[in-house]
């Protein structure tokens, strides 16, 4: 219970981490010198950790930048102090207090425990390589083990020699960089190696090369000292010294006795600078050492260097050791070489002065013959500002630098560890929620809730900038902590997408339609390191950290329903030969579930026929056809978004993580993701080509055929579409019932008019199959206009030949019209609103369109012409009539005169 409780509240207290909160003040013992600062403890936060296997015990710490603290646990070796059993235990507790476990089975060689020869770095997401000698053959070399956090072995690949130097690039996901020991003219061989491949841990080489010293006459190479860069790569300094020994010229004044250079490698150049100049000095120092190279935020680099030098004075002389900042641009331009005041730098402890993000100075000092630890804030000036310490109870140290963090560790108790955080005073909060002093704003905000359908961020900076070539991304969570989270878009800040406003502050980047294309999820942007250059001095400036600048999605609105769509997708040349001489199946199931990963949607969603063909305007390219099911609930994707989402990704290939994947890669993406239109066209065309003169043969066939197929495509939707938008349900149950009742009527009721009145049609009635009159009385009650077949005289046939009056005619003429009126109308403006109502239009409701306005306009122009011939033929009769009548008056008046 004890264990649980304890566990629990360290979980608690490290959601805090990175935040500068007061949860409660804790004091601690301090053990300074004279004229040491006055501690400030404020906001102290304690928690503690309880080591769950027995026996393990600490033996480092380290930091990331995004607050994930590492705690190295190991077995001592109770016969050698100076040795720990071959184990490996590690344990990662993130700033949301989730932890990893990782517990190695995997037995280190001797040499790497005994004398201790072993240390890890942090590779990409999920991976570590550990470093540590081993001997093949009786020759010892530096090896890398790669784990992932689950505490598998992925390989392990051979470093070089014993003394090679093994160091990170500076970020992560650019691999890390192996340095040979320098020969005596200081010329050192580099390796720069990617990082492991996901899938079976491979390494390679990227690039080469060696640091050379420069060629000066009369100085010799001393000693080197190499730094990472915070935009990846590494920065090398040479000391040399004035060879005197070599020379005539030692009286001469302004000779510099001491030189210092440096060279600097990048990702992608893999070449190095042109060493430059930083520092010279007449003076004959007995040596010159390197302390440590840290990044100064907009203005470079400092590295604290420390002078021994012997002053004589009256035939006594002494030695001292004095210490200075140096500081020089990544163009190798100096900028300044001040000294570090000596109530800091001359004490009998060792001292420790690091640049803070926030400005100013960090120095730490470590008494001596103890373990104790104070601290120092100083502004840019060497003015003290705040302070505080750490007891002798405390035995390690560490410091979380992005949120200016300071990390004691106790000595450990049992199976326990006490860890005391303690915030740095900050000289400038500006920036303070994104762990950057250099943004004054975002927008969106950190924690706003936006609206799928933005387009565009933007990040205003403090200073003017200028963009680089480093990327800004946007992930999606996925809610799991043991998986990568899914890179929505990445964007190089040269990449001529990004740009800069007028201010020259404010940075807008483009938004893709597919990037936050899900309800109710959250996402956050990661800024890399040299996204922006400063104007005035063109160095690289910090980005923003993973799960810093998070955002999350509204609820979406409800969407339009869109059934299935199936499209085409284009290979690249390469794709397309690889498509033809691998297993076809294979591949496209390998692009679907690419597909579902990055989109994200379910598998299942996204299914294939399996057909393909040659592109006929690229003979060389391959076409793959792939359909998008309709979604089964109003909680996933329509299809529309998805293939919307499809067609984004695929124009966007190369800022996706779709340009990451071996299959999707291979996509032409100067091709778009289209509709297949080839059903549809063919179908118009059908319809189009049974379109027949009022006056052929044939015509009452095709009349009938237009209402049966008129009434399939009505119930074909009535029973599988219309349910996608409820609001025209009732209403297209309403035009599609009633008319057909009011038809029926009318059929019955000329049925038993022209039986009743109109003996050639009872004798025909009589004479006809009853089966046969059924199925006409049921085609007319579809549509009253099914009755001129049987009045069609087709074929000669008896059964096309009733002789119906003109009263019942006329009831097919009006009755038709109110057909258009009362049923294909309504359904035409049920079409058109179902079509604004969805977002995919498909072969149903599409034939469903087509026929009803088909229907429409062949009953409009048959009936028009209809009324019009029954108008020109009443007119003939009325003036024959006229005509008559007339010639009978004048008989009647010649015989009355004839009388």
């Amino acid at each position: 219970m004890l264990k649980m409780l304890n566990l629990a509240k360290m979980l608690i207290i490290f959601m805090y981490l990175t935040s500068i909160c007061c949860c409660y003040f804790v004091s601690s013992q301090s053990v300074s010198p004279q004229n040491t600062p006055s501690q400030d403890t404020s906001q102290d936060i304690w928690y503690t950790y309880e080591e769950p296997i027995e026996g393990l015990k600490l033996y480092k710490t380290y930091t990331l930048k995004d607050g994930t603290l590492m705690i190295w646990m190991a077995f001592e070796d109770e016969e050698d102090p100076s040795c720990m059993l071959p184990y490996f235990h590690l344990r990662l507790i993130e700033k949301t207090g989730q932890i990893t476990y990782i517990d190695l089975n995997y037995t280190f060689p001797p040499e790497a425990v005994c004398p201790i020869n072993m240390t890890f770095i942090p590779l990409n997401y999920n991976y570590i390589m550990i470093i540590y000698v081993k001997s093949n053959n009786g020759v010892k070399g530096k090896y890398g083990l790669i784990i992932n956090y689950n505490s598998e072995v992925i390989s392990e690949i051979y470093l070089g020699n014993v003394n090679d130097y093994i160091t990170d690039s500076g970020r992560l996901e650019k691999g890390f960089i192996r340095i040979e020991e320098h020969d005596k003219k200081g010329i050192a061989a580099w390796h720069w190696l990617s990082i492991p491949d996901i899938t079976i841990g491979k390494v390679v080489e990227l690039g080469s090369g060696k640091f050379s010293v420069p060629n000066l006459l009369s100085y010799t190479f001393v000693n080197s000292f190499n730094f990472s860069l915070i935009d990846g790569g590494i920065g090398y300094a040479y000391i040399l010294k004035y060879d005197e020994m070599g020379s005539s010229a030692t009286n001469d004044p302004n000779i510099q006795y001491w030189k210092i250079y440096v060279s600097f490698i990048r990702e992608g150049t893999y070449l190095p600078t042109t060493p430059s100049l930083v520092y010279q000095t007449t003076t004959k120092l007995n040596s010159i050492v390197f302390n440590s190279c840290t990044y100064n935020n907009g203005v470079g680099y400092i590295c604290i260097v420390s002078l021994n030098n012997t002053i004589t004075n009256r035939n006594q002389s002494r030695t001292e050791v004095n210490y200075y900042r140096l500081e020089f641009l990544t163009t190798g331009a100096f900028i300044q070489f001040d000294m570090i005041p000596k109530e800091i730098s001359n004490t009998s402890d060792n001292f420790q002065l690091s640049s803070l993000i926030y400005g100013g100075f960090l120095v730490r000092k470590y008494h001596t013959n103890t373990t104790a630890m104070d601290f120092y804030i100083l502004d840019n000036n060497g003015n003290y500002k705040s302070g505080g310490s750490f007891g002798p109870e405390f035995v390690l140290y560490n410091m979380f630098p992005r949120n200016g963090t300071l990390l004691g560790i106790k000595r450990q108790t049992g199976n326990k560890l006490e860890f005391l955080l303690k915030p740095i005073f900050r000289l400038n909060n500006q920036g303070a929620e994104y762990d950057n002093p250099v943004i004054e704003s975002t927008k969106p905000a950190v924690h706003e809730f936006i609206d799928s359908s933005i387009n565009e961020i933007t990040i205003k900076y403090g200073i003017p900038v200028r963009l680089s070539t480093a990327n800004i991304s946007i992930f999606q969570r996925n809610g799991d902590p043991y998986k990568p989270n899914l890179l929505r878009q990445t964007i190089s800040g040269n990449s001529k997408l990004c740009t800069v406003g007028s201010d020259n502050h404010t940075v807008h980047i483009p938004i893709f339609s597919s990037t936050f294309n899900q309800p109710n999820s959250s996402y956050y942007v990661v800024i890399d390191n040299n996204f922006v250059i400063s104007q005035e001095r063109n160095e690289p400036l910090l980005g923003i950290i993973q799960k810093t600048w998070m955002i999350s999605t509204k609820p979406f609105k409800t969407r339009q329903h869109s059934v299935s769509v199936t499209g085409l997708l284009r290979l690249n040349e390469e794709g397309s030969s690889k498509f033809l001489q691998t297993n076809q199946s294979e591949f496209f199931n390998n692009i679907i579930q690419a597909f579902s990963k990055i989109i994200p949607v379910n598998e299942q969603r996204i299914t294939t026929n399996g057909k393909w063909k040659n592109d006929p305007t690229f003979p060389k390219r391959v076409l793959l056809s792939f359909t998008i099911n309709e979604a089964k609930s109003a909680m996933e994707l329509s299809s529309k978004t998805i293939f919307d989402n499809m067609g984004t990704l695929i124009k966007r290939k190369g800022f996706t993580a779709l340009s990451n994947n071996e299959y999707t890669s291979l996509i032409d993406e100067s091709a778009a993701f289209t509709i297949t239109l080839s059903m549809v066209i063919l179908l118009i065309l059908y319809f189009l080509a049974r379109w027949k003169n009022p006056e052929g043969r044939n015509f009452a066939i095709f009349e009938t055929a237009l209402i049966m197929q008129d009434l399939a495509v009505d119930l074909t939707f009535t029973l599988l579409r219309v349910n996608n938008t409820p609001h025209l349900v009732i209403p297209n149950m309403v035009f599609l019932i009633v008319p057909h009742i009011v038809n029926f009527l009318l059929t019955i009721n000329i049925y038993l008019s022209e039986v009743s009145t109109n003996p050639m049609f009872f004798t025909w009635i009589s004479e006809i199959p009853t089966l046969l009159l059924s199925i006409c009385a049921i085609f007319s009650a579809i549509d009253i206009l099914a009755i001129n077949t049987l009045t069609s005289n087709l074929f000669g046939l008896k059964v096309f030949s009733a002789p119906l009056s003109q009263r019942s005619r006329k009831i097919i003429l009006w009755g038709s019209f109110i057909n258009i009126f009362a049923e294909d109308i309504p359904q035409l403006i049920i079409q058109i609103l179902y079509y604004n109502s969805v977002e995919t239009y498909d072969l149903f409701p599409l034939f469903v369109l087509i026929s009803g306005g088909l229907v429409i306009v062949h009953k409009l122009i048959l009936r028009s012409y209809h009324v019009i011939v029954r108008w020109y033929h009443k007119r003939d009769k009325i003036r024959e009539f006229i005509r008559n009548r007339r010639l009978s008056a004048g008989s009647i008046r010649s015989i009355r005169t004839n009388v």
